[in-house]
């Protein structure tokens, strides 16, 4: 058997990511009143913009001819590039510079005025202007670096209601004096009992350093924070990365990552609770990612819960149209419901532990080379009177790493059987084996649950000595 076959649905699963297609640019230009000149706008539109009708949350990025191309391609990547998408589809809305002291003024600069008329350009006339032009919802985030992190800070104690979250990267607060007004009030902000909103601030040379923890620790539930260090990175270089970051945690709670968990099965209801909960953090009805569905439905298949798949297949197609991917995945999901589940699967979640006295001929290290020349071993001992089980599969010429054991039993004719995940996927791995001498273990291994899984073939466990 080949190491892949270890986590054939894991890998089967990345088969359904997304295809994203390249980014429209689009600009327009603003006069100002309050500003009393033009600006130059660009907007970066979502890969579905044009063929949808669906509305977006709204990133606004500060330095736009320099930061917003790094927020467009982090919010793509985030949002179509994996097998589960990290965060939504969003506009970003670049503004680029003409006087940025002027409007995002160093500390020293601040409250002369500059930066009370960029604020309400942004909050009376430009937010007004994109909404009136582009299918948005109530979502709207500030990002900024340096001056324009610092600005985010003064936003968000300003006027908190024109943003809902905020990325700010590395900006000039802690150790200059002239902030610490601005620091005070963003705490006065962000503690008030219905305080509702999100903040980020990523850090290299400045932020908030120590003064983090006195601005989040009387915070209510309805606040997210989370204070980042880039050790790495300069104070210029940090952008690339901080944005990425930055929109990861603001979007923390968007999706689980199915591969990676193993927390159970993803059901339609489970997954409607769980959204449920997302949209009101969001404050928008944010629904279900066509990806995450049929992942699900996938997972779901291979566990042979065939109806609750079909469930979730129907869901995607309702919102997000047919595709060959879901009439395929819909095809495997009625076969799984008209096989039914494999009862095997449920016994085996409800065994107790063997007893000691049984396992006795067992205990100890055994080993065999699956087909690719990996090593897998498995160790049975005795701890605390309970018998402990570890796996271990080591790749040749790779780290080795850790296989859970779901179960083990003894069974009749000094035979003993062992199930183990199925790497980051669903399903058994299943061991069953015969003592034939006090050094040999032979049987056969055998995938159960797995779809599209290979047949069983024997395997045979050598004792290691001690």
């Amino acid at each position: 058997m080949r190491l892949g076959k270890l986590i054939l649905l894991t890998i089967a699963l990345f088969t359904l990511g997304q295809t994203v297609s390249a980014q429209t640019v689009e600009s327009f230009r603003i006069n100002s009143k309050r500003l009393g000149e033009e600006r130059e706008i660009r907007v970066y539109l979502p890969s579905s913009y044009a063929n949808s009708k669906q509305s977006y949350p709204v990133v606004y990025a500060l330095d736009g001819e320099s930061v917003g191309p790094v927020t467009a391609s982090a919010a793509q990547f985030l949002s179509g590039y994996s097998t589960i998408p990290q965060m939504p589809e969003a506009l970003v809305v670049a503004i680029t510079n003409t006087e940025r002291n002027r409007d995002m003024p160093v500390p020293q600069s601040y409250g002369k005025g500059g930066e009370a008329n960029f604020l309400t350009f942004l909050a009376d006339e430009l937010i007004p202007e994109v909404k009136r032009r582009y299918r948005t919802v109530e979502l709207r985030i500030l990002l900024g670096h340096s001056q324009g992190g610092l600005f985010a800070i003064y936003a968000l104690t300003t006027r908190p209601a024109t943003f809902q979250w905020y990325l700010s990267m590395d900006a000039p607060l802690a150790g200059f004096a002239e902030m610490k007004p601005m620091m005070e009030k963003a705490g006065t902000v962000i503690n008030k009992p219905n305080f509702h909103g999100r903040l980020v601030s990523v850090e290299t040379l400045y932020g908030w350093r120590k003064d983090w923890v006195t601005l989040v620790q009387a915070a209510p539930r309805g606040f997210y924070g989370a204070q980042v260090e880039l050790k790495d990175e300069t104070h210029e270089t940090m952008v690339y990365e901080g944005v990425y970051e930055g929109l990861k945690r603001l979007f923390h709670d968007y999706a689980p990552n199915l591969v990676k968990e193993s927390k159970g099965i993803y059901t339609l209801p489970v997954l409607d609770e769980m959204y449920q909960q997302v949209s009101q953090e969001y404050g928008y009805r944010v629904e279900i990612p066509k990806p995450l569905l049929l992942t699900a439905a996938a997972q779901n298949t291979a566990m042979q819960y065939g109806a609750e798949a079909i469930e979730l297949i129907n869901r995607a197609m309702s919102l997000y149209g047919e595709s060959p991917s879901t009439r395929r995945l819909l095809i495997e999901a009625e076969a799984a419901a008209k096989k039914g589940r494999d009862p095997r699967i449920a016994e085996w979640a409800n065994l107790p532990l063997p007893s000691v006295a049984d396992m006795k001929p067992f205990i100890g290290a055994w080993e065999t080379i699956v087909g690719n020349g990996a090593r897998e071993s498995i160790v049975f001992e005795i701890k605390d009177g309970s018998v402990r089980s570890q796996c271990t599969l080591k790749p040749p010429g790779g780290d080795p790493f850790q296989m859970q054991v779901k179960f083990v039993r003894v069974l009749a004719g000094q035979t003993l059987q062992w199930g183990l995940a199925n790497g980051r996927g669903s399903g058994i791995l299943l061991r069953t084996a015969k003592l034939v001498n006090p050094t040999t273990l032979s049987g056969t291994a055998e995938p159960v649950g797995i779809e599209h899984a290979p047949p069983p073939r024997p395997v045979t466990y050598n004792r290691r000595a001690s």
